[in-house]
């Protein structure tokens, strides 16, 4: 799951990126590892507040996909009549393609750039030791609230096989650390490129946790990703999507609650869907592949 970014703009989004903040007592990063981040990190002056996150989302009505007129939304990536032009989305060349909705530098991608309620600064750099530090303070708290939403996989995920070897950042979660867990029917996925096409009832989970402009940490949501049998949904290439809030609220799930909520990730991942059965894959420094 490469770093791409991936989330939907609306007024639940603040809890999102604000909102799911750090928990009282949380994991405190020193002074030197949140000042690498750079971008105004080592000032938490500098963090932006919620205020500042609500004007910038209202600058950016205008590149929300989930606008009523969306056939009239130059920065609705499936818009009959992109902005872009002959731009595909799929195109060979992402990185370099403007009309990518994954991409980093894409204005319309309601995760990144001015969209972003946090945003504008990248996540502190962190040592090996500090992101697995971070995650072994939190991961009790993470589970447990992912636990409330009533999803038996969020009491066991953790007992499936890790596919990286430490927490890393994930532009596509929204900045947050996380790691990848993949059930034994997924088990393909540590063949990374040659993934090919995954059955029925595999599962990917990824745990997240958000290092704040002041060194603290705190939890993020749980995204699952799970094969449904055919016909289930043809444009998601019938995977269920589903975001858990650290609370254990559930912000969406594809073909189900707030099921409008997951598109954008539906868009993002079928960008991959052809050679890797959309499935997004992580930085190849941080791989554990299959034995």
């Amino acid at each position: 799951m490469k770093s791409h970014k991936s989330n939907l703009l609306s007024s639940t989004m603040i809890q999102l990126f604000v909102g799911a903040g750090v928990a009282a007592g949380g994991f405190a990063l020193s002074e030197a590892s949140f000042a690498r981040g750079g971008d105004g990190l080592a000032n938490p002056a500098a963090v932006a507040k919620p205020a500042d996150g609500a004007i910038r989302l209202a600058a950016c009505k205008a590149c929300n996909p989930c606008a009523a007129k969306k056939a009239c939304n130059p920065c609705n990536p499936c818009a009959a009549k992109k902005a872009c032009g002959g731009c595909n989305p799929c195109a060979a060349k992402r990185a370099c393609n403007p009309c990518n909705p994954c991409a980093a530098s894409n204005p319309c991608n309601p995760c990144g750039g001015a969209c972003n309620p946090c945003g504008g600064a990248a996540a502190p750099e962190l040592t090996t030791a500090e992101a697995k530090g971070a995650y072994e303070c939190l991961v009790k708290e993470m589970l447990a609230g992912y636990k409330k939403s009533g999803m038996k996989v969020a009491g066991f995920y953790k007992d499936w096989d890790i596919y990286n070897n430490q927490p890393y950042v994930s532009d596509t979660h929204g900045g947050r650390f996380v790691n990848n867990y993949a059930n034994a029917t997924a088990r393909n996925y540590g063949k990374f490129e040659d993934v090919g096409r995954l059955p029925v009832g595999a599962m990917l989970a990824k745990d997240s946790f958000a290092v704040h402009g002041n060194g603290k940490t705190g939890p993020g949501p749980l995204f699952l990703m799970e094969k449904m049998p055919a016909g289930f949904n043809k444009a998601s290439g019938n995977w269920r999507y589903t975001m858990v809030m650290p609370d254990g609220a559930i912000f969406g799930v594809t073909n189900g609650q707030n099921s409008a909520k997951m598109q954008f990730c539906i868009d993002c991942h079928a960008a991959v869907a052809d050679d890797q059965d959309s499935v997004m894959l992580l930085p190849d420094e941080y791989r554990v592949k299959s034995n």
